[in-house]
């Protein structure tokens, strides 16, 4: 019998090829898994990142903080609830008294003014908005690691990172209002049959994001129940019933616009001011921002800023590091559509609908859609064992580059100040997040289990970094804030409220902002008693009256200065110092 002939032996090498690259995307797609221990000690690092730094000055964060920090203090201060106070005639009802009332409780009526007091509330709603997230991961899938790592995703997006942290309405605001939307697919499909228990507790949860924010979130909320209410009532031909929507669902939605409503007029019927809360809330506050920034509605829509284009890229800026995953997760959503399950289907819905509710607007900013943010993070996470080695080894590589200059200018900062600038604690972080982004050089199947700790190693690095310029070094002396107490300190401020972060820096002063360009001279109606802080660059000499000094970061840096600091110039241009000076 003659041998295989040479058209077989060839097909057996092909075969054998086939073989290879079958085990090759086998192996590909084994690494893209994450093992559920891997997954538990990426959350582990996560809470190190967010808890890391929570009492500093410098924490990654919004202006905005310092206003509701000053009506906490004020509203305390009078010992009572409502009406809210502030030292701003201008700015006092902002926002609903939720979050104000929140900073009173966990200071005990300012009894205990800390920023970690006064953060570690909203730590807790971002946690638990995390914990949203990993339970309907694990319930899409049925796999506790998707559920871990679901919840990791979202702690891991850089606006959860820095809106997620500090004093501000957006944690409360992002949990209660995915409360609403966990309800529905947790409970899926009775939530969607119930008549009256479930719209009532939707109803409630949707309240308190309301009372957390404002009445206006009632839009998206409902918006986004009425879309997902359509989605589940079909006709047979697979086209949305009408008429269904309206006799078996309207009724349970009206009563859930009517009890979240309700919630929200407690403001009203509590405060013994509600003409000035119509006023500079609901006119001023949110009719304001429905006024057109421009000249025309349609030029802004399509150009600028706040543009339609800038604001769908906010998607990926809010994900930071995550922005090339984020993409990928896109792409192969649409590539296994119609392998979807109705929890990913409808958190797709749910994001569209956020988007397309603040498009209207002609404020448009990212914040806005960080209540999607928990679904996405959930449709991330079941489709991450989809995803190319390529959007991890960005994320990764991405990290390395911020780490690299965290490191680099940790360095220079040494070099120009002293060995003291930094602990070993700041050398041990900046160590491990150094060999966590090396790791997937040396071995590519780790590229996806490390995409995660490198984005948490990347906060905890420049956490570190900041934090160094708090207090002690970053502040006064004990004989300066003895000096301070009990008298007026007028403080420059480029922000509403700013000089607020001195009540941290010179407790028991009592703290008054001036107009920031003055700041070299000072303000003009100075007491005989009073002191102020005026601010200087680094290497200048102590002015007159000078009682002590602390160095601040500097910001809004010219690229001139960029290229400076770039070069090795970082003291002179990084830092200025802050006198209090007598007058």
């Amino acid at each position: 019998m003659h041998p295989h002939p040479p058209a077989s032996r060839g097909s057996g090498h092909g075969c054998e090829l086939t073989l290879a690259l079958g085990r090759r995307v086998c192996d590909s797609s084994q690494s893209m898994h994450i093992s559920p221990r891997i997954a538990a000690a990426t959350l582990a690092l996560a809470a190190a990142a967010y808890l890391h730094g929570l009492g500093s000055l410098h924490i990654l964060a919004n202006g905005d903080e310092m206003i509701y920090a000053q009506i906490a203090r004020a509203t305390a201060a009078s010992g009572r609830w409502l009406p809210l106070r502030s030292e701003m005639p201008d700015m006092v009802n902002t926002k609903p008294p939720f979050l104000i009332w929140q900073g009173i409780l966990s200071t005990d009526w300012g009894r205990h003014w800390t920023l970690v007091v006064l953060r570690w509330p909203s730590l807790m709603w971002t946690f638990a908005a995390a914990a949203m997230a990993g339970l309907l991961a694990w319930r899409a899938s049925n796999l506790r690691h998707v559920g871990l790592l679901a919840a990791g995703i979202y702690l891991a997006f850089l606006s959860t990172y820095r809106y997620g942290r500090p004093y501000l309405t957006n944690p409360p605001e992002t949990f209660w209002v995915f409360a609403c939307f966990f309800i529905m697919l947790w409970w899926r499909p009775r939530s969607f049959e119930s008549r009256f228990v479930v719209p009532t507790i939707v109803g409630l949860c949707a309240g308190v994001a309301l009372f957390a924010k404002s009445f206006a979130q009632l839009v998206p909320i409902g918006a986004g129940l009425v879309a997902w209410h359509l989605h589940e009532v079909r006709r047979p031909d697979g086209g949305p019933d009408w008429r269904r929507l309206c006799l078996r669902s309207a009724p349970g939605l009206a009563w859930t616009a009517v009890v979240a409503l309700a919630v929200f007029a407690l403001w009203f019927l509590l405060d013994p001011d509600p003409a000035a809360i119509w006023r500079e809330f609901v006119v001023g506050e949110n009719f304001g921002k429905m006024k057109a920034g421009r000249s025309s509605y349609l030029l802004a829509l399509l150009w600028g800023r706040m543009s339609v284009w800038g604001y769908a890229l906010s998607w990926f800026l809010d994900a930071g590091l995550l922005a090339l995953p984020l993409l990928g997760t896109m792409i192969r959503a649409s590539q296994h559509r119609r392998e979807a399950g109705a929890i990913e289907r409808l958190l797709w819905i749910w994001a569209g609908v956020l988007f397309l509710v603040f498009l209207l607007p002609t404020q448009r900013s990212g914040r806005y859609l960080l209540e999607a943010l928990p679904g996405i993070a959930v449709i991330m996470a079941l489709h991450w064992h989809r995803l190319l080695p390529s959007a991890f080894a960005t994320t990764v590589a991405a990290a390395g580059v911020v780490i690299g200059l965290v490191a680099w200018l940790s360095v220079l900062l040494v070099r120009d100040l002293g060995s003291e600038m930094f602990t070993w604690l700041h050398w041990a972080i900046l160590g491990g997040a150094v060999g966590l982004v090396m790791v997937p050089l040396v071995d590519r199947r780790w590229l996806a289990a490390c995409a995660l700790p490198a984005v948490f190693a990347t906060f905890l690095a420049i956490s570190s970094f900041l934090t160094a310029f708090d207090p002690p070094r970053g502040g006064y002396s004990p004989e300066a804030i003895a000096a301070a107490r009990g008298r007026i300190v007028h403080v420059p401020q480029n922000f509403r409220a700013a000089a607020e972060r001195n009540t941290f820096l010179l407790p028991g002063a009592v703290i008054r902002g001036y107009a920031e360009q003055d700041q070299e001279h000072g303000p003009g109606d100075v007491g005989d008693d009073d002191l102020v802080v005026v601010v200087r660059p680094f290497a200048a000499p102590a002015p007159a009256g000078a009682i002590a000094s602390r160095i601040e970061l500097t910001s809004r840096h010219t690229p001139r200065q960029l290229l400076d600091m770039a070069t090795g110039r970082l003291a002179e241009n990084l830092f200025c110092r802050e006198w209090l000076v007598r007058k």
